[in-house]
């Protein structure tokens, strides 16, 4: 959703043993982690994360997060101590992925979640405390934003989690610092994010902490850069065309092993056309309903695919119908998609790529299209789907102004998780409208700016109009895409193999002196 030794009179840098006697630090200063037990620096680590990320966000504390974490893994030494650290961060994700539980989502998705999450956090920051003691605190402060970056990429990328925990989501308030997105993705703002952490983990740790001012001044200007180039962006964005899209809600509830009857269907059915004819009538271009706005037998799909090419037909309007078609009896079992409908016929059907882990959907394999309509370029995904910047490149690199994500969440994750979506639309140059049952729908341009939203948690029509820009805005991370996790990744290879050879060089060239005595 994502270590540092002080100096060698104190903790050598290479010991992996028990820590020797204490002595005095190097500074006027005593180091301020000497002054707090290690435990207790477990207990704040634990209760800053828990504050941190998804519902309750406290963006600020996402700038320290990791200090008490690396504060403590500077003195860990011997088995326990390792072992009480990675129960302290399963402890703290858990207790930070307890925020998305609430009706009817059971408590299982917490750990669920939390737990390889958590391990790969707790695995990494040691992997980069051992390297840190060897190559020292100079490679030390870039080595953990460098290794930040490349574990949130690997998440991302290669995981069935996409980017849920990244760094970039505790700042999603903060459009300025977002817009160093549309350059570097998500690395951006994981690197930035986690460079201070680091910088305030040495600060920290040193009895002598004037040594680390000039880094400071580093660090901070970086920041500086960084928040100024997002506000010019945004202040010297540029008009453009725009287009009216339509969002429909459903009032439909869906859980597997408890489908609604016939009757309940035909009253949906109905009001989601009522709907779809009232935006239209308020000027929409396109009309979108959510993710599994109805559900439909494989034997009436065609009814209902008639239905709605009879509405595109008769109002002139493009019609995305999401819905639900049950390959089991119970619904355990489903497809989960949507059919692009528009007034000389049909568009495109797209299946969800990205099921949620425990989704009983069958994941589509065909990737989404961008579609050339009088309006724009515009193309299509199904909720968790962006929550993989894969996919919005892929709009990206077609040209897409508009991209509608139909979605269904619950209060557990509202509104965080439509404001996740907009990121999307940063990175890749194009707004996004995501209607959303069970929480809050949202539409965004592409600099992430607020063009409407609609709670499903007060008393509305279930119908939102957004005018949103239509035109396509290039960016940089679109076409080098993520070339800052690659850097990343190199610098840590590089780093690791010099510290390998630091280590063996003199065995070997001992070695070698014995031979040559021989």
């Amino acid at each position: 959703m994502r270590h540092i030794t002080t100096a060698p009179a104190v903790i050598p840098a290479s010991s992996d043993g028990p820590p020797p006697a204490t002595h005095p630090p190097a500074g006027p200063r005593k180091a301020l982690f000497e002054a707090l037990s290690p435990k207790l620096w477990l207990l704040v680590g634990v209760v800053i994360h828990a504050a941190v990320g998804l519902r309750f966000n406290v963006s600020a504390l996402a700038w320290v997060a990791l200090v008490p974490w690396l504060v403590y893994l500077r003195s860990a030494r011997g088995w326990r101590a390792m072992g009480l650290f990675h129960l302290a961060v399963q402890v703290a994700f858990v207790i930070q992925l307890s925020k998305i539980i609430s009706a009817p989502i059971p408590w299982i998705f917490a750990p669920l979640f939390s737990v390889p999450m958590a391990l790969a956090t707790s695995v990494s920051l040691w992997g980069f405390e051992r390297l840190r003691r060897r190559v020292g605190d100079g490679l030390g402060l870039w080595l953990l934003p460098a290794m930040w970056v490349v574990l949130e990429w690997l998440g991302w990328r290669y995981s069935a989690f996409g980017s849920w925990g990244a760094l970039a989501y505790t700042q999603i308030e903060n459009t300025a610092f977002l817009q160093q997105v549309a350059l570097v993705g998500l690395a951006g703002p994981a690197f930035v994010i986690a460079l201070v952490n680091s910088w305030l983990a040495l600060v920290v740790s040193h009895g002598n902490r004037r040594r680390w001012l000039p880094t400071g001044g580093v660090v901070m200007a970086l920041l500086l850069i960084v928040m100024t180039y997002g506000s010019v962006r945004i202040f010297s964005a540029q008009s453009g065309p725009t287009m009216r899209v339509g969002g429909v809600v459903s009032d439909l509830q869906l859980t597997p092993g408890h489908l609604p009857d016939a009757a309940a269907l035909i009253a949906n059915d109905n009001a989601l056309f009522e709907r779809s004819h009232l935006a239209a009538r308020r000027g929409a271009q396109l009309v979108v309903w959510n993710e599994g706005a109805t559900l439909v037998s494989q034997a009436d799909e065609p009814a209902l695919l008639a239905r709605g090419q009879a509405f595109a037909q008769q109002t002139g309007t493009d019609l995305v119908l999401a819905y639900i078609v049950p390959k089991t009896p119970d619904g355990s079992r489903f497809e989960n998609k949507f059919v692009w409908l528009t007034p000389t016929g049909p568009l495109e059907t797209y299946h969800k790529r990205h099921p949620v882990p425990g989704e009983g959907a069958t994941a589509g394999l065909v990737p989404g299209a961008v579609h050339t309509r009088p309006y724009g370029q515009v193309a299509g995904a199904i909720c968790y789907d962006y929550d993989f910047p894969t996919l919005g490149l892929q709009h990206a690199s077609g040209g897409a102004g508009v991209v509608v994500v139909p979605s269904s969440d619950w209060r557990g994750i509202d509104p965080y998780h439509t404001q996740m979506a907009r990121v999307r639309g940063i990175e890749g140059g194009f707004s996004v409208v995501r209607p959303v049952r069970a929480a809050t729908s949202g539409a965004y341009d592409a600099y992430g700016r607020t063009r409407a939203t609609l709670s499903w948690f007060e008393d509305n029509d279930r119908v939102f109009v957004a005018q949103v820009p239509a035109r396509h805005v290039p960016t940089l991370y679109a076409q080098t895409g993520d070339l800052l996790p690659w850097l990343c990744l190199l610098f840590l290879l590089v780093t690791a193999g010099r510290a390998t050879w630091q280590n063996y060089a003199p065995m070997w060239t001992r070695q070698q002196s014995a031979v040559a005595a021989v």
